[in-house]
């Protein structure tokens, strides 16, 4: 991803970006490569120098990039462990998500010393970089700094008429009616999707989400490992509500 401004004609590419290029994929003058601003913009560019820290591109022409989805999704994560949030960021961006708000929820394990300060962020901001790269995406979903559920509903407000909340839940809590089905609503414009850590939901929780009139989100019957939920829900999603 490049700091590029609205019509860029040079851009020279240095630090961990210029490593990736020279060194990763070993461009070569002339090759051509795309770069994009990570808010939804793309371009065709072509190397025109390699040094030991710079390289340096001229950018060709604007490219329209792979359309984003219909519904813009806020994922809503319990914080998980070092690679597993890894993972979730990853998965996330891959599959379309705007934007990432890790919670500390009722049952969630890690340490606060873990991501009390801007460093986890910027990891995760990274591995988003890299994943939106490998996957061809322009967009960069936003993550936010570790907040609470209580401060998350004071965050996102009341939902309108073209908003969802979608809480993944186990199928019990299906079973026994807490919550709506998520199937039998329409698809919404903007949705906000709340998936718990290892622990999953407490009792409290899950009835804070029914206040907010949240549909249930069952990802089947088997358990699933706390990084592979936030994935295997958007896909389920994206099946019923389409890409476009």
């Amino acid at each position: 991803m490049a700091e590029l401004g609205d019509h860029p004609a040079r851009i020279d590419v240095v630090g961990d970006e210029a490593h990736h290029l020279a060194r990763v994929l070993r461009v070569r003058v002339a090759d051509i490569v795309h770069v994009f601003d990570g808010r939804g913009r793309e371009w065709r560019a072509h190397v025109d120098n390699i040094s030991k820290s710079l390289v340096s591109l001229v950018v060709e022409s604007e490219v329209r990039p792979v359309p984003e989805p219909a519904v813009t999704v806020t994922l809503a994560v319990g914080v998980l462990k070092g690679e597993q949030m890894d993972a979730v960021v990853r998965d996330a961006t891959v599959m379309g998500v705007t934007a990432i708000r890790p919670m500390v929820t009722d049952h969630v394990v890690v340490p606060s010393r873990a991501w009390r300060d801007d460093r986890g962020v910027d990891r995760w901001h990274r591995v988003a970089v890299a994943a939106a790269k490998q996957c061809g995406r322009a967009v960069v979903p936003t993550i936010s700094a570790v907040t609470s559920l209580e401060a998350l509903w004071a965050q996102t407000g009341d939902a309108g008429a073209t908003a969802m909340t979608l809480a993944c839940v186990e199928p019990a809590a299906v079973a026994d009616g807490l919550l709506p089905d998520w199937r039998g609503a329409a698809r919404p414009s903007t949705a906000l999707v709340l998936v718990g850590p290892e622990g999953g939901w407490s009792a409290g929780e899950l009835a804070t989400f029914a206040t907010r009139q949240a549909h249930a989100v069952s990802l089947g019957p088997r358990t699933l490992r706390a990084e592979a939920a936030p994935a295997v829900a958007m896909t389920l999603l994206w099946a019923a509500w389409g890409w476009t």
